[in-house]
């Protein structure tokens, strides 16, 4: 299940309460951990973001839902968790997030970058381009 902006929050809510069902996942500028990257936008294309503050450390017991609490769990059930954004977006905190993730033992994350692009139609299309061979690994 993949989704954009705020489809991005509801795959989120849905994949992570039910990990039994999705094991490839998506979030298109939105849905990764409430309140963290992914969230600010860049308004109008060609806007850029404001600074990214530095992002929090992940308490991995609450984020997701605590579906993430046990690591080793997490990547039994789920193959690939895609996050994107446009480079006029939150990209650095994004980039933070998932790193923090890989640190902790979450393993098939993956961030894309679109280049010079902000909230918008530009950024998903790339992202559903680089998401989707990673369906058929």
């Amino acid at each position: 299940m993949a989704g954009l902006s705020m489809g991005g929050m509801q795959t989120s809510a849905v994949t992570m309460a039910n990990l039994d069902k999705f094991s490839y996942i998506g979030f298109f500028s939105g849905g990764a951990a409430a309140g963290g990257p992914g969230r600010g936008r860049g308004g109008a294309p060609g806007t850029p973001a404001p600074p990214p503050a530095t992002p929090a450390p992940l308490d991995l017991k609450t984020i997701y839902n605590g579906q993430m609490a046990v690591p080793a769990e997490f990547n039994k059930k789920v193959k690939v968790l895609f996050m994107s954004c446009g480079s006029m977006e939150n990209a650095a905190a994004l980039r933070a997030h998932q790193q923090q993730l890989a640190g902790a033992g979450i393993a098939g994350s993956y961030v894309y970058i679109s280049p010079g692009t902000a909230h918008e139609w530009q950024t998903w299309r790339r992202s559903l381009y680089a998401f989707a061979p990673l369906l058929f690994r």
